[in-house]
């Protein structure tokens, strides 16, 4: 009877134990602050993992946000609505001699300085560096970064950058702070600030709700909107 009670007494032990550990996994949530020429406004990324990414961009200035969201393999792009698949997206913009990826070759390493100096932000200390970004868009400007190491901010970080790979060529996403998360990437580290236009604003882990990733409609499909794309574009 003792020994029954004793391996009773060890399941719900074990029991108890795995829903601790259960209870110990949580999402990331993670706020930037951007500043440009054109205003300020923020960054939101919420990650459950690697198949659960979405990334609010909002600019206070213009009154206008845009959301990009990754389910599974799809990456799609939210405007109010509407909703886009990119893999359509990309797939138009092919058929319109606008193919290609906004994805930024890694042939080209990012050579960093260190400064010496940390800086500490939202709590997290990093490491100040200072580096020439070489791509031909930049024009070999000379940038500061301050890379910290926390997994957490890493995964979440990351994975949003990920998602701008699979971006048409000519909307976006070749920017600096791209540039360095996808090479410090390599290094286990993550983006804290980068110059004065973008800084880590807050993190929390916690658990996000469901209805931050799931669709507000059904993908809007592009086969009528070859000749809309066309006008937008130039083309």
């Amino acid at each position: 009877m003792k020994m029954k009670q004793g391996i009773y007494a060890m399941v719900a032990l074990a029991g108890m134990a795995l829903m601790g550990v259960q209870g110990a996994f949580a999402d990331t949530t993670v706020v930037y602050k951007m500043t440009s020429r054109d205003g300020s406004g923020t960054q939101t990324i919420y990650y459950r993992d690697k198949q659960h990414v979405r990334m609010d961009m909002a600019n206070g200035a213009a009154g206008n946000s845009m959301t990009m969201l990754k389910l599974g393999d799809k990456v799609y792009m939210i405007n109010g609505k509407t909703v886009q698949d990119l893999d359509q997206l990309k797939q138009m913009m092919a058929m319109m001699g606008r193919g290609g990826s906004s994805h930024r070759s890694s042939a080209d390493p990012i050579r960093y300085e260190d400064t010496g100096r940390t800086e500490t932000i939202a709590g997290l200390t990093g490491k100040v560096y200072r580096f020439k970004d070489r791509d031909r868009m930049d024009r070999g400007k000379w940038h500061e970064a301050v890379l910290a190491k926390n997994k957490d901010l890493q995964n979440a970080v990351v994975a949003s950058v990920q998602m701008f790979a699979v971006m048409p060529a000519g909307m976006g996403g070749s920017s600096p702070s791209n540039r360095v998360q996808e090479d410090a990437s390599i290094k286990s580290v993550a983006l804290l600030r980068m110059d004065h236009v973008l800084r880590l604003q807050s993190m929390r882990n916690h658990r996000i709700s469901n209805s931050k990733f799931t669709l507000p409609a059904k993908p809007q499909q592009l086969g009528g909107l070859g000749g809309a794309l066309n006008g937008l574009l130039g083309h």
